[in-house]
């Protein structure tokens, strides 16, 4: 009779332990998700914030060296890094015609 008690306590309890560790996977399995959506959205807005002071950038860039005709070295070179980068994040067809145009300006090794 003991037996039978012990036995059958130890299969609801058994019972109980599954239930509250499957609750517990499933639960830790919605935050997961929930992290990586939160995650998800601050990367985008990450990636938006960097794409529009690049484009800011490239346009002041653009705007006062196609003026002067030609463009320093080391302007060129920041140029060349963060239209890939602008590029890589995704930009547009505008900042790619701009591009086009700074690499036919002369060169000024001066700067």
């Amino acid at each position: 009779m003991t037996g039978h008690i012990v036995t059958v306590l130890l299969s609801v309890i058994s019972g109980i332990l599954v239930f509250v560790v499957q609750k517990l996977i499933n639960e830790n399995e919605k935050l997961r998700h929930a992290k990586q959506e939160e995650d998800r959205i601050r990367q985008e807005a990450i990636s938006g914030g960097v794409l529009s002071l690049l484009k800011i950038q490239l346009f002041e860039y653009y705007d006062r060296y196609m003026k002067d005709g030609n463009i320093p070295s080391y302007v060129y070179q920041n140029w060349e890094e963060m239209f890939k980068a602008y590029t890589a994040l995704g930009g547009n067809g505008t900042i790619k015609k701009m591009n086009e145009d700074i690499e036919r300006l002369r060169l000024d090794n001066k700067g």
